[in-house]
């Protein structure tokens, strides 16, 4: 970013652990795992005789939820959940034995080593994960485990899409989250398995289509857009997260109160689509996003939202100040029910607020794709292959690594990039800054349209990246590679997986990478 102060390199995401996954939270998960399965295997029943348990369903879209943001569990939120489960389970259950017996079957059983009102502390729960962990993969070789991993990361992808499509009363989905879950429950050839993924992430991205139109149909056409990083003196809130739909309910709730809104991370994005630009009380973005959230959030003078799914380990972070709209929260984290902002407000009384503000360089951010295909089109017939490389990272690593990727890139080669560059007659640039769905866009668009060879760069890693790339593996002419990514994101013994059954490459070098690109004809 054009503000961003390379002499305060703060990587507190890694550096403190704030992005990753601590074997506790893992040991628990693998517990949630086992009732999610469970649940899903009788909801699946219900389901396909058209009888859905909407309590079951928002039990299990809400529990991979809380799975995709890592929140270190506290004794209380872990057992919210079990409880939640043991609770409507019985029920379910009964349920299917009922259409059974109305059916005339015989109700056929999960085998599962879940006893549902089994009561147990912290201690025996993780002993109890780590132990099914180890049954669960004893048998399994590596490739088949990673096979796994990737069906259940594409779940929560999917998860995410179904949940923040309700945000816009659009309800699709619940049934495809069902027989992912589902098959985990199956012993799967690798052949089965790499079919179910491929279903799965066909249906993920047409998901995130569907989500893209519901946005531009709400809030009107991205399009390039000047944001503040100034601050403004007074009281304020800042905004952190993906879910746009999230920040327009609380830009109404404060609109007549003298309390300024920020945007931190993803939700930048906001500021791209027309409708936002109504709201008087959105003065801009504040801070450098998730990867230095230790350092943003420490020096903002107001009450932190968390929307849903941005919940991270917040161990290290500052609290009373932190609020969430999730179903679960984290230790020290104040839960927004029903959006009911009464909390805020109070917390708002004892903030500061900022004193006196502070004028910052604005960035522009966002992009006219039919501005930027029509520039395409006039270029592409003079050039041989096409480089797409979507959104950026902020570590020093990355940055390098593309900063000399583009000096050696030869001038026959066509570069479409999605952070800000130096343009040439070969390199077309935009700031599509944290949008990653751009990057699905544009490279489906050129994949598509065009019968020349495209290489595609993935830099970073959000919960959906796995998804496209295994998705735009499916074109012959496209070659994909992908930076180092945060364990909360993408596990790094699977990039050995995704090499092997994709052809998804981690980066090297520079100059090693574009030697083996350009050998291939």
């Amino acid at each position: 970013m054009t503000n961003y102060n390379e002499d305060y390199q703060y990587d507190s995401c890694i550096s403190r652990g704030i992005c990753s996954v601590n074997p506790r939270t893992s040991s628990l998960q693998e517990i949630l795992l086992l009732y999610l399965n469970m649940a899903s295997y009788y909801a699946l029943k219900l389901e396909e005789n058209s009888q859905t348990n909407t309590k079951i369903k928002n039990l299990i879209l809400n529990t991979i939820s809380v799975m995709v943001s890592n929140p270190e569990f506290s004794e209380n939120d872990f057992q919210a959940i079990v409880k939640g489960f043991n609770e409507e389970l019985p029920a379910l259950i009964q349920s299917y034995e009922e259409l059974c017996k109305k059916n005339g079957k015989k109700a056929e059983y999960l085998k599962t080593p879940v006893k549902i009102n089994k009561s147990s502390d912290i201690a025996e729960s993780i002993r109890f994960g780590q132990k099914e962990y180890q049954k669960r993969i004893k048998n399994l070789n590596e490739e088949t485990q990673d096979l796994y991993r990737i069906v259940f990361v594409l779940a929560k992808s999917i998860c995410i899409n179904i949940l923040d499509l309700e945000s816009f009363g659009i309800t699709e989905g619940y049934p495809q989250i069902l027989k992912l879950l589902n098959s985990l429950n199956i012993e799967s050839e690798e052949k089965e398995l790499k079919k179910i993924i491929k279903e799965a992430s066909d249906f993920d991205n047409f998901l995130m289509k569907k989500l893209y139109t519901a946005k531009t149909e709400k809030y009107g056409k991205q399009q390039a857009k000047e944001v503040s990083y100034s601050t403004t003196k007074g009281k304020a809130i800042l905004v952190v997260g993906s879910n746009i739909r999230e920040l327009e309910i609380i830009l109404e709730a404060f609109k007549d109160k003298e309390i300024d809104v920020y945007t931190h991370d993803e939700m930048i994005l906001a500021h791209t689509f027309p409708k936002f630009w109504e709201y008087k009380n959105l003065k801009g973005q504040f801070g450098q996003g998730m990867e230095n959230c230790l350092l943003d959030f420490a020096t903002f003078p107001g009450p932190i939202i968390l929307t849903r799914h941005s919940l991270y380990n917040v161990e290290h972070l500052y609290r009373g100040r932190l609020y969430t709209t999730d179903f679960a929260s984290s230790k020290g984290v104040i839960r927004i029910s029903n959006n009911n902002f009464s909390e805020v407000l109070k917390g708002i009384e004892d903030t500061k607020g900022f004193k006196t503000g502070k004028i910052c360089e604005d960035e522009v951010v966002g992009y006219d794709f039919e501005k930027l295909t029509n520039e395409i089109n006039s270029k592409i017939e003079s050039f041989s292959r096409i480089f797409v490389i979507g959104i950026n990272g902020y570590t020093k690593e990355i940055q390098n690594y593309f900063k000399k990727l583009l000096e050696y890139i030869p001038e026959d080669i066509l570069v479409v990039s999605l952070f800000s560059c130096k343009e040439k007659n070969n390199i077309i640039s935009v700031n599509a800054c944290y949008d990653s769905f751009a990057m699905l866009k544009i490279s489906e668009e050129i994949l598509e349209k065009y019968n020349k060879p495209v290489t595609l760069f993935f830099p970073t890693c959000n919960r959906h990246t796995v998804s496209k790339m295994i998705y735009l593996s499916k074109y012959p002419n496209a070659e994909i590679f992908v930076g180092k990514c945060t364990p909360i994101t993408l596990n790094p013994n699977l990039i050995f997986t995704l090499t092997k059954v994709y052809g998804i490459k981690g980066l090297s070098t520079p100059k090693k990478d574009l030697k083996s690109i350009l050998e291939k004809k």
